[in-house]
């Protein structure tokens, strides 16, 4: 079987399965990149945490179209609030 991965790489079950046995056996190909712990910064700024209330239905209809986006709650709701302060 093959599969195609989000930036269009192809991959087989055999390559797969290749590096599943070069893991196992501790090796790891390729460069690693600089590691860094936690979530990318969504920005330089300090953040702060806002919350508020809203209909479980709501909730619900938020995350299905924030689901068919591609995207977290959070990120479509950060999109939602900067296409509203781009209008002003």
């Amino acid at each position: 079987m093959t599969y195609r991965t989000a930036k269009g790489t192809l991959l087989t079950d055999e390559l797969l399965d290749e590096w599943a046995e070069a893991c196992e056996r501790g090796e790891y190909p390729g460069t690693p990149g600089k590691i860094v712990v936690g979530r990318p910064r969504i920005s330089a700024e300090d953040l702060a945490t806002i919350t508020f209330k809203l209909p479980k239905s709501q909730v619900a209809a938020l995350d299905e179209t924030a689901k068919r986006a591609g995207e977290t709650r959070s990120q479509f709701l950060r999109s939602l609030v900067n296409d509203a302060l781009a209008r002003n």
